[in-house]
């Protein structure tokens, strides 16, 4: 059954048990889709109010952009199960002559890389909702302040989390130019995120004592 289609129970029983998957990464994507959603939520408490008129063409971008990441966040969970999947599955391909031990290899390592990309593009989706949520923090409605301080905690935390993801598989991978791309990047989007993160609570923090 699809993420999106299980009560936040289930996915939590399949979460906590002694299987590999879901596991972090698949948690990181729903966690980044749960911080789309408050933002979502935040650009809809400020549409209609007339305190709020001259970003209202603004607030309705953002909430049609928090849905489109909300959906597909939580369909990165399931790709993130399925990319870790694949790559036990290239794991226990037979090894018993060096034909085998080839292709083996080969599989485990293209297994590898998709399941390198797909928690970076949740990363790369929980960016996007912490700019958004810089947007509705600014200049949404100010009685949600907390809640768009909230997403953009979540979706940092859920960004740091995939791109521990992205790290741990990038250990495995031979081929030094994928790792060094991915390396390089997972770092810049995490200091970034973090900055941005901080950014947010202080414009909370200001605009709550105002």
């Amino acid at each position: 059954m699809a993420t999106r289609d299980e009560n936040v129970f289930s996915f939590l029983t399949k979460l906590s048990a002694a299987t590999p998957t879901p596991g972090g990464g698949s948690a990181a994507a729903l966690v980044g889709s749960i911080s789309a959603s408050l933002v979502a939520m935040v650009a809809g408490l400020t549409l209609g109010k007339k305190a709020y008129q001259s970003v209202e063409h603004e607030m309705r971008s953002v909430l049609s952009e928090a849905l489109t990441l909300r959906d597909e966040l939580i369909d990165y969970a399931d790709r993130d199960s399925a990319a870790f999947d694949a790559v036990m599955a290239a794991y226990q391909l037979p090894k018993e002559n060096e034909v085998d031990r080839v292709e083996r290899e080969k599989a485990i390592q293209v297994a590898l890389q998709q399941a390198t990309e797909v928690p970076y593009q949740t990363a790369l989706r929980c960016f996007r909702v912490l700019e958004l949520a810089e947007i509705v923090v600014t200049k949404g409605n100010k009685n949600a302040l907390s809640d768009g301080g909230t997403a953009a905690c979540l979706a940092e935390g859920a960004l740091q989390a995939a791109l521990l993801n992205v790290a741990m598989n990038l250990s495995a991978l031979a081929d030094e130019a994928f790792r060094s791309k991915y390396s390089q990047a997972r770092e810049r989007l995490s200091a970034q995120a973090q900055a941005k993160r901080l950014m947010i609570l202080q414009i909370v923090s200001q605009r709550g004592r105002a």
